[in-house]
């Protein structure tokens, strides 16, 4: 017994030793407090059923959708949304960004949440994985170049990152989920880079699956973020190798993603999205007098402002669209501290590399920023203040960066206190919140809400009717028309000849019937017509029996007899090829990824290894 006493004692005393150690240090403290932070921001949405920003609850509407399709079809992309505009179909995640709502959609399924708290769960996930990527990023730098007090210059950046204004305004006032995936997404390319400057291996899986979560998540900011990474890459090398391996894992990552982008790309020129001008709707490519009628303007940045309401031309713009007080303070004692003693010739040059880029950011959301000249691609922004993203970024780099000279001048838990101050209280402020569809919502309001904004062409929540194909012609481009005539039950809009419907299904995208026919009959399909729609009979194939209708329906052939016909919205042509790249690449990355494990087991790292490792390897 008393050996046994001992044993516990001795047991007892380790675990209190490792556990007491475990609490004092800075990295468990700092992560602790920065999940605080995080929690106590959000504490006034926790009960709501969502809230309803300049995106209303379209984001419910999105991840409802994509959830029953998933139902049917299991858990892969969805580029055909059946039950939209009117039961006609819309191709709307052909085209629209999926992986914030793939996120909703999942948190569905594996935590059993309503549609409006699991998409309230995404736009969560998003904004706390912003900020701990951050500080991942900044780990990594800093225990590599030994900077004071890292843990805490570590929280600092994610907090400031996590909270910066107009970082909020995406998630509560824009309520723009797709958006929202890009602030991690980005961090975490960066994060990869780093990582690959020393574990080539792990640095490249990270940039490719990052790579693929940024083109995922908003096309834009992948545009603008390839570019910047590119920068920092080539412009702060030391060796060809890195180069490489973070522009090999960055083409890894584009492959990943190619299934959802490669698509959209070449499929866009069917829809309305494509056209140079359209009434009351932006055009994809901005003009460059839009760019500038909307720029941010120098003293925006000093003052921030808590509008919900949309953006408005002039400095007297009332959305939270500027760099943030905490970031602006960050940024100009980084900029006083590259002129003084306390830093490297490499760490000097890096700081100063990212107070370049921060300004030619800052520059460019600027009214003296000249967009005609500027390739039409890149104007694909719409707004500049879109790019607040990038100065958050570099803003947040360049101040811990600068750490080595600032540590000595204020503790970092002071700029996360300026961070804590100029959102937390601020939050109710800034949420829109229209009674019964929020804060008492359920998913049936949130439905019927729904079908009122078809009404409008919102499907979807797109600008109006923007990805209907170009093809369709009146009435069904007529939105009363669509109104009072939604598609029939069976979906049968015409028919050439009389024939009997047995019995009809319809599951996820596709329309099963079961006839007879006296004679050979064509019949009109109410479901807009699209590449993609795939008609078989009795089990086989039959390309060359559908055909696109006089205004944009489909039309099958169908012969005389009893048969089951099949009509399925599968993939496109070139959707199935990006489909085909997109396995290959995950097939790499996979295999990439056993032999890294395998690799790192067999030398006797098989434990979960702590940023330390990776920033000191």
């Amino acid at each position: 017994m008393s050996s046994n006493s001992q044993d516990h004692a001795l047991r007892d005393h380790v675990f209190g030793r490792h556990w007491h150690a475990f609490l004092q240090n800075p990295v468990t403290l700092s992560l602790v407090a920065y999940t605080a932070i995080v929690f106590v921001l959000i504490s006034p949405t926790l009960g709501l059923y969502a809230w309803a920003g300049h995106d209303q609850l379209f984001p419910v509407i999105r991840v409802y959708e994509l959830c029953k399709l998933w139902r049917v079809n299991g858990p892969f992309h969805a580029p055909w949304q059946a039950d939209w505009a009117f039961g006609y179909g819309y191709p709307f995640y052909t085209f629209y960004a999926p992986l914030g709502y793939y996120a909703g959609a999942i948190s569905h399924f594996i935590l059993g949440l309503d549609y409006g708290p699991a998409t309230k769960f995404s736009f969560y996930a998003s904004l706390y994985l912003s900020g701990l990527l951050m500080y991942a990023l900044v780990y990594v730098i800093g225990q590599r170049e030994q900077w004071p007090r890292l843990a805490w210059w570590a929280l600092g950046a994610a907090t400031v990152f996590a909270l910066t204004r107009y970082h909020l305004t995406d998630v509560f006032v824009r309520n723009a989920l797709a958006e929202c995936w890009a602030w991690p997404t980005l961090v975490g390319v960066f994060l990869g880079a780093e990582i690959a400057r020393r574990q080539p291996w792990l640095g490249a899986l990270l940039v490719a699956l990052m790579q693929c979560g940024l083109m995922l998540s908003h096309n834009v900011i992948a545009l603008y973020g390839t570019i910047a990474v590119g920068c920092y890459v080539m412009l702060t090398t030391s060796n060809v190798r890195w180069p490489v391996t973070v522009m090999a894992g960055g083409a890894l990552g584009a492959a990943m993603a190619a299934y959802f982008w490669l698509p959209a790309l070449v499929l866009v020129k069917l829809t309305n999205a494509s056209l140079p001008e359209r009434p009351d709707v932006a055009s994809t490519i901005t003009s460059a007098s839009d760019l500038h009628l909307h720029a941010l303007y120098w003293q925006q940045h000093f003052v921030e402002r808590l509008g919900i309401g949309g953006s408005i031309a002039g400095p007297d713009d009332p959305m939270g669209i500027n760099l943030g007080i905490a970031v602006l303070i960050g940024i100009v004692l980084a900029a006083i501290a590259l002129f003084r003693p306390g830093l490297s010739r490499g760490q000097r040059y890096r700081l100063c590399f990212c107070l370049v880029l921060l300004g030619i950011f800052i520059f460019a959301m600027s009214p003296q920023m000249n967009w005609a000249r500027v390739p039409a691609i890149l104007r694909y922004v719409q707004f500049p203040w879109r790019l607040l993203i990038f100065t958050a970024f570099f803003g947040c780099l360049a101040t811990v960066m600068a750490s080595p000279v600032l540590d000595k001048w204020l503790h970092p838990l002071v700029w996360v206190l300026i961070a804590a101050l100029m959102a937390i209280p601020t939050l109710p402020a800034i949420l829109n919140l229209p009674g019964l569809l929020t804060d008492r919502g359920t998913t049936k309001r949130a439905l019927r809400w729904y079908n009122r904004q078809e009404r409008g062409g919102w499907f979807g929540g797109a600008a109006p009717e923007e990805y209907w194909p170009l093809t369709l012609k009146a009435p069904i481009t007529d939105l009363k028309f669509l109104a009072n005539h939604p598609a029939p039950a069976n979906r049968v809009v015409e028919a050439s000849a009389e024939f009997n419907v047995e019995d009809y299904k319809h599951e996820g995208t596709a329309y099963s019937y079961k006839y007879n026919a006296p004679s050979d009959v064509t019949s009109t399909i109410g479901v807009v017509y699209f590449p993609g729609w795939e008609l078989r009979l009795d089990g086989q194939r039959q390309p060359k029996r559908i055909s696109m209708s006089a205004v944009g329906l489909v039309n099958v052939q169908l012969p005389a007899g009893s048969h089951t016909a099949e009509l399925k919205y599968t993939l496109s042509p070139i959707g199935r090829t990006a489909r085909i790249v997109s396995c290959l690449a995950w097939a790499v990355w996979l295999s990439m990824a056993i032999l890294l494990a395998i690799r790192w087991r067999r030398r006797g790292s098989g434990r979960a290894f702590p940023l330390q490792a990776i920033g000191a390897s």
